[in-house]
């Protein structure tokens, strides 16, 4: 599937892998992509930045050597896999190290669709888009995982349009490299999906949605202590950073309409079901977990705002 590493030539591909959960959901995603359809290997690199402390990707490196490992030593404290510091560290460095023309990111526990790789390409060729994002689905039946999907990537679901869009996850994406090069200062450092798009819809850039670019989360394993632990620091993250640099007036305001943040959610999530059509069963049997999920979420947001700790990448 890919070419070797330290080739000449520049590759049509790049997929950075961010590594969330680790080395055995790495290996799937790594093997749905060797299958890929239609695909000349020597077009493609795959790159793996990951946490140089973690001795499990050495020894992965020797069973996939066309594979890219790259060892990275993480500037922010905090659990690993869980901080979305890391995330975003990991995706700058994979996006730095990137020589394809077109850029994609995917999660490790994320398997792409035999014909992802044919559907970025065909949607970028010939096209000016900056970046194309495509869509997410469950590929577990697990109330948990269900639920843990509704509310990360409920919204990206098929059926979607195929047409502009304002939002785009940074887990099924792919970027021209020339647009990423002409705002690599607001990524090189931290790669965060509300700024690198932001900036890019400021520049009259457009962000493309299609239903056929798409891959399944598969979190074999995945425990409701991991998953709480994940919706706290994430939303500790998500209100730190809406919150730095305003006074501690403004950190009370929003801390005092933190109650209100779990009917929201849940209202948003359950339109989201309502509007496509489809998943409704899986939906309700779902939601007990997906209200724990909800309110440790806006656990970790009132955190947030009262503390105002913000992202060390997000403010430089």
């Amino acid at each position: 599937m890919t070419a070797a590493p330290g080739a000449a030539a520049s590759p049509a591909l790049s997929i950075v892998i961010t590594t969330v959960s680790g080395p055995v959901h790495l290996e799937a995603c790594l093997q749905a992509l060797y299958a890929q359809q239609d695909h000349d290997p020597a077009s493609t690199e795959i790159l793996v930045p990951h946490d140089a402390r973690d001795s499990r990707y050495r020894e992965l490196a020797g069973h996939h050597p066309a594979v890219r490992f790259h060892p990275v030593t993480l500037e922010v404290d905090g659990p690993p896999g869980l901080c979305h510091e890391h995330f975003d560290q990991l995706r700058a460095v994979g996006l730095s190290i990137a020589r394809g023309n077109i850029i994609a990111m995917l999660e490790d526990h994320e398997c792409p669709d035999p014909r992802w790789c044919r559907q970025l390409l065909a949607a970028h060729r010939d096209q000016p888009h900056a970046a194309i994002g495509g869509a997410v689905e469950c590929g577990s039946d697990r109330a948990l995982n269900l639920a843990t999907w509704f509310l990360d990537f409920g919204r990206y679901q098929n059926p979607l349009p195929e047409g502009p869009s304002a939002f785009l996850t940074d887990v099924n994406i792919a970027y021209k490299r020339s647009a990423l090069t002409a705002i690599r200062t607001l990524w090189e450092h931290g790669y965060s999906e509300p700024v690198v798009h932001g900036r890019l819809l400021a520049m009259d850039a457009t962000l493309w949605m299609t239903p056929h670019m798409i891959v399944y989360q598969q979190r074999s394993g995945l425990s409701f202590g991991r998953v709480m632990r994940e919706r706290f620091v994430w939303g500790r993250f998500f209100a730190g950073n809406r919150v730095h640099g305003k006074p501690a007036t403004v950190r009370l305001l929003y801390a005092a309409a933190t109650p209100a943040v779990p009917a929201i959610v849940l209202l948003k999530k359950t339109r989201d079901v309502l509007q496509k059509r489809r998943l409704r069963l899986a939906f309700l049997r779902a939601l007990p977990w997906l209200l724990l999920l909800i309110l440790g979420w806006s656990a970790g947001e009132l955190t947030g705002y009262l503390s105002g700790r913000a992202s060390s990448y997000g403010h430089r």
